[in-house]
């Protein structure tokens, strides 16, 4: 049941975060700088990897060459413009990172980019060839075929990167409820609340939220219990979380209890957490969704490990 409930939660977070990501309309703002773009553009089909039958196709068609195929120059003056040319070429922002460097700035943060001009031909060429063949491979191609693939990209590229969105929406949802657990069974001093994401417990253990531990109890100035947070889902950065973990445990004093909290355990995961200091792990969705194994955790930092709570 409570898999089936975990199940359900991530399905209702995932269609909520893609649903807002694609009403953002990054897509059409996109589009709309382009169109908006006033200086000339001359296109050196051979320089920016254009085939000529998919330049003659686009041009017969009465399409506008600038909405099809990117422009070094449009690239450097309006980064953001990627997202379209990326999406026209059904490219992934790992694949084009991985052929011709990051563009994940341009398009997410595009008035902090620095657009250089040997990257920004790199990725026009890149763009160029691809979308060139997907126009040859299909003599019936329109500019709808193409922004159809566009909506399709930004949807994929929501859906990659959803699993990592979903974990730090649930790392916060542990946050609150710990905070919540905590006032609900009088360990929190008059529930008051310090600057900074600090809460004073009834013993003056301070609990503090941070990172790098994520959460934090401290007595006497000295940490005492830890508690690191990586609810990411997706298992390809499984090993770039586990040297994340391994750095906080490491640099944790002698006497610290470390606890961690991890949405996803790979076998290898598995073998290199066994072997790091560490008192116990627990799955994100089973405290998020399991009264009893929620029980447990609290169990173990408030009784066992601080030693300020009967056992719940």
């Amino acid at each position: 049941m409570a898999d089936r409930t975990s199940r359900t939660a991530d399905a209702i977070s995932r269609a909520r975060i893609i649903a807002r990501r694609i009403g953002q309309q990054t897509d059409r703002q996109a589009l709309a700088a382009i169109e908006a773009f006033k200086p000339e553009l001359h296109y050196r089909k051979r320089h920016l990897c254009i085939a000529k039958a998919a330049w003659r196709h686009v041009k017969e068609a009465g399409i506008e060459p600038r909405l099809v195929f990117a422009h070094p120059t449009l690239l450097k003056d309006i980064p953001q413009a990627s997202l379209h040319y990326r999406g026209i070429a059904l490219l992934s922002l790992k694949r084009v990172q991985e052929i011709a460097g990051a563009v994940t700035t341009w398009e997410r943060s595009p008035e902090s980019a620095r657009v250089s001009d040997k990257k920004a031909l790199a990725v026009c060429r890149l763009y160029n060839v691809v979308v060139s063949s997907i126009i040859v491979d299909n003599t019936d191609w329109t500019f709808d075929d193409g922004y159809r693939n566009v909506l399709a990209t930004v949807g994929i590229t929501e859906d990659g990167a959803i699993r990592n969105i979903i974990g730090q929406e649930a790392e916060e949802a542990i946050k609150r409820r710990l905070v919540d657990w905590t006032q609900d069974n009088g360990l929190l001093r008059d529930a008051e609340i310090a600057s900074g994401g600090q809460w004073m417990l009834i013993d003056n253990t301070v609990m503090r939220f941070g990172s790098e531990p994520d959460i934090a109890f401290e007595k006497a100035g000295q940490l005492a219990v830890l508690v690191e947070v990586k609810g990411g889902k997706d298992p390809a950065g499984a090993l770039e979380r586990l040297g994340a973990i391994k750095k906080t445990f490491d640099e944790a004093p002698v006497g610290c209890k470390n606890f961690l909290v991890v949405g996803v355990v790979t076998p290898t995961m598995r073998t290199r957490l066994d072997e790091m200091r560490m008192e116990q792990d627990f799955n994100m969705d089973d405290l998020l969704h399991d009264d009893d194994k929620w029980r447990e955790f609290v169990n173990e930092i408030f009784h066992h490990a601080l030693r300020i709570a009967p056992e719940y």
